[in-house]
C-alpha cells in the first residue's frame, strides 16, 4: 500500500492549520510536513524543530508507522518513519546567504549518523529559486541548494512549473521536495493542488510513495 504525503506552509494561521488536519483525514494522508505552523503540539505523532518553524505529523487513523527517532535543528527536523528518514525544513526569505549556508550545513548534519543507509526525503519551504524545480529564475540560494543536493546525493521530485506560493505581488516555486534516488523511483503523483483552498498563500503539495516491489522468485527450469 502506498503512503500519502502532504506538505504546506500554513503561515502561522490557526484556521489554515485546522483545515490541514481536515485535509489529512479526507485524503487518508499518512505523513504531513508543515512549515510555519500555528502551533506545534507535544504529541507522539508530532515532531517539531527547535524553534517551531517546521513540524512533521503522522496520522494515527491512517495506519501511519510511529516515529522511530527524532533529531532537531533550527528550522529543520528529521524523523525516522519505517525505512525512511524524513526531513522537514524551513528557511525565511529575510535571512542572509551566510545564514542559509549555515542552515544547509545543519540540515546535512541531521541527515548523517543514522547508523545505516536509509531512504531520505527532504521537504519544506526553503525560499530558494531554481529552474531545476520549476522557478522562472535561479537565485543564489537556489544555486547553493543545487550544490547541496548534489553533495548529498538527492534528486528533485518537483514536477512542472505550478507556483506553490501565490501572492498579490506574484507567485513563486519555493516549496520543494527532494529524495534519495532509490526512493524517488517509488514516488508517484507529485502535484501542486492549485484548485484546493488552504487558507494560506501557499498551496498543498501531495505525493504518494509506493513500497518496493519484491524480487521475482526464480523458477526451476523443468527438465
Amino acid at each position: 500500500m502506498a503512503h500519502r504525503f502532504l506538505m504546506v506552509n500554513v503561515n502561522h494561521c490557526a484556521r489554515a492549520q485546522d483545515l490541514l488536519h481536515q485535509s489529512m483525514a479526507q485524503w487518508s494522508t499518512q505523513v504531513c510536513i508543515v512549515t510555519e505552523p500555528y502551533f506545534v503540539h507535544e504529541r507522539d505523532n508530532w515532531a517539531g524543530d527547535s524553534n517551531d518553524k517546521v513540524a512533521i505529523i503522522t496520522n494515527p487513523t491512517a495506519d501511519s508507522p510511529p516515529f522511530g527517532a527524532v533529531r532537531r535543528g533550527q528550522g529543520c527536523v528529521a524523523v525516522l518513519v519505517g525505512e525512511v528518514v524524513i526531513v522537514g525544513a524551513y528557511f525565511s526569505p529575510n535571512r542572509s546567504i551566510a545564514e542559509f549556508e549555515a542552515f544547509l550545513a545543519e540540515t546535512e548534519t541531521l541527515l548523517s549518523g543514522w547508523g545505516r543507509p536509509h531512504h531520505v526525503i527532504v521537504a519544506g519551504d526553503l525560499n530558494a529559486k531554481s529552474v531545476a524545480w520549476g522557478s522562472r529564475i535561479t537565485d543564489l540560494r537556489g544555486e547553493l541548494l543545487e550544490d547541496w543536493l548534489l553533495a548529498n546525493g538527492l534528486v528533485v521530485l518537483n514536477q512542472g512549473t505550478a507556483e506553490t506560493c501565490v501572492r498579490m505581488q506574484g507567485g513563486s516555486v519555493v516549496d520543494v521536495t527532494f529524495a534519495s534516488p532509490a526512493l524517488a523511483r517509488r514516488v508517484q503523483s507529485w502535484e501542486v493542488l492549485e484548485e484546493v483552498e488552504t487558507l494560506s498563500d501557499h498551496k498543498y503539495v501531495r505525493f504518494d510513495i509506493f513500497p518496493d516491489r519484491p524480487a521475482p522468485v526464480a523458477q526451476a527450469v523443468p527438465r
